[in-house]
């Protein structure tokens, strides 16, 4: 097929050939300084419309109603555009999308609506706007947005904002949001399914689901690692809140559902209000605590609770017997349908008396009587639960360890023994997902370093306060030492507005040149 070429008298001088001078066969090849190299049209102009060729170009295309410009290509890309200074390709438009990527593939990464790749360090999709969204990716079966690498972040977001509730889930670096499925997804067969970093006052993860139904804002999957990771140095590792639903939802088939650890004085696990446990409870210990009554504002008063080998209930009260010696004592109209294995306790009160219960347990009521009248006795009665769940879930008082447990202890530090051989509720026997995450940094990281951080958990474990901004400059140095990347080389504000105003120059001189022509 014969070569089309066509050339304006004002001729650029360039040649359709390779870098050695060798002729590159070009099916349609136009050449001009001053217009369009190629100008291509489809569809017949309205009655109002004036000229609709603006702006200097090496190939135009314009369609009323069809594509400006189509390429198509079986095995190749469809459209291709390089630069070596500039944009590659720019696409413009005022009322919709300045460039389209869409594809009908329906294979699992067969293909990609936009795809872009870099191999020199720089970015491979970027997008910019004034006021809303630099990039959208929208999907009907596949991923609206892949991202991918071999070395580094599949998909980073960085969000500039300096004001404004820290909490807020608006400036985000990554928002993820859904009205039915999840905000954001994710799963790893060994590894963090989500892992965020933030060294400022922001959430280094923020989901938020808006749907009217039960939704997720956040959630992890594992197959063999951690589902969701958090740790944090000051402040709070994961922070989750629900209006009408779970804030946290954590179940295992083997292992733990929730697992919380302190890391020194803290607390594994804190809960503002009511908790309620529908299985067995196991602890080392407990009671309460609550403000001292006498000396509230300075100190703290705390009581251990009762231990039992039996699921004991326990009621008590005072009573004195009338003028014949007796008193019946009426108990709740559930004691007899909750309780068995009744036991007595009688004190006589302000006078030498004997006192015996007369008549045992019997239509929710006994009775007591005393070798004189009118004495006041004060009794106790406890009973053994036999409702249908604690006869079901009976507490085994002694339980043999199993040959994994076998010299390990729960409390290893009061058995005067290391704390390697602690058991963990994980039958994997790892380390907790904090002490775990903590242990892979500070074992990357040079002595001098792992010192720096030793000395400042000591001083928030010991509640003393550290300055900010020496941990912030600690984080970043441990992060350089230890070849953790979170992100690339961090971007500033001032480079996104520098990088825009060179587009916003290539647009004005495209504008200015159709102003002229």
């Amino acid at each position: 097929m014969a070569a089309v070429e066509g050339f304006d008298p004002a001729k650029s001088g360039q040649q359709p050939a390779d870098s050695t001078g060798n002729r590159i066969p070009a099916g349609v090849w136009g050449d001009t300084t001053t217009g369009i190299g190629v100008f291509g049209s489809s569809g017949p102009l309205p009655p109002d419309a004036t000229d609709i060729v603006s702006d200097p170009a090496g190939v135009e295309g314009h369609g009323l109603g069809v594509p400006g410009v189509l390429g198509r290509s079986d095995v190749d890309a469809g459209v291709v555009g390089e630069s070596l200074q500039s944009l590659g390709v720019l696409g413009r438009s005022e009322q919709a999308s300045g460039v389209l990527g869409v594809t009908f593939s329906d294979a699992d990464g067969g293909g990609r609506g936009v795809f872009g790749s870099s191999t020199t360090g720089g970015d491979g999709v970027v997008g910019f706007v004034g006021g809303a969204t630099g990039v959208i990716g929208s999907s009907i079966r596949g991923d609206g947005v892949l991202g991918i690498s071999g070395t580094a972040n599949g998909v980073v977001g960085e969000n500039f904002s300096e004001s404004g509730d820290p909490m807020d889930p608006r400036p985000a670096g990554v928002a993820g949001r859904s009205r039915l499925g999840d905000g954001v997804s994710g799963s790893s067969t060994a590894g963090s399914g989500v892992f965020g970093l933030n060294d400022g006052a922001h959430a280094g993860v923020w989901g938020s689901n808006c749907s009217n139904d039960p939704g997720i804002g956040v959630k992890g999957t594992s197959l063999a690692g951690t589902g969701v990771s958090a740790v944090s140095l000051i402040g709070s590792g994961l922070i989750a809140e629900s209006v009408t639903g779970n804030g946290v939802e954590g179940s295992s088939s083997r292992g733990v559902g929730v697992l919380g650890s302190s890391l020194g004085g803290g607390f594994a696990g804190l809960f503002l209000g009511r908790v309620r446990i529908t299985g067995t409870l196991s602890k080392g210990g407990g009671g309460f605590e609550i403000d001292h009554p006498l000396e509230p504002e300075t100190k703290y008063l705390s009581h251990s609770f009762v231990e039992s080998p039996d699921m004991l209930n326990v009621y008590s009260g005072t009573v004195t017997t009338d003028d014949t010696g007796r008193a019946t004592v009426s108990l709740p109209d559930y004691f007899e349908a909750l309780n068995e294995g009744f036991r007595y306790q009688l004190t006589v009160i302000g006078q030498f008396a004997q006192a015996i219960v007369e008549k045992e347990v019997r239509e929710n009521q006994f009775v007591i009587a005393t070798d004189s009248p009118r004495v006041t006795v004060s009794w106790q009665v406890t009973g053994i639960r036999r409702d249908p769940w604690a006869v079901a879930h009976r507490i085994r008082v002694e339980t043999e360890k199993t040959a994994d447990e076998v010299g390990r202890y729960l409390h290893p530090d009061v058995a005067d023994r290391p704390d390697s051989a602690r058991l963990h509720p994980d039958p994997a026997d790892r380390e907790p997902p904090a002490h775990a995450e903590l242990a892979r940094v500070r074992a990357l990281l040079p002595q001098e370093q792992d010192e720096r951080v030793e000395q400042m958990l000591q001083t928030i474990w010991g509640g003393g306060a550290i300055d900010r901004d020496a941990l912030q400059a600690l984080i970043a140095e441990c992060l350089r030492h230890a070849n953790i990347s979170p992100r690339p080389p961090r971007t500033t504000r001032r480079d996104l507005e520098r990088d825009w105003e060179r587009v916003e120059a290539t647009v004005r001189a495209i504008g200015h040149e159709r102003g002229s022509a």
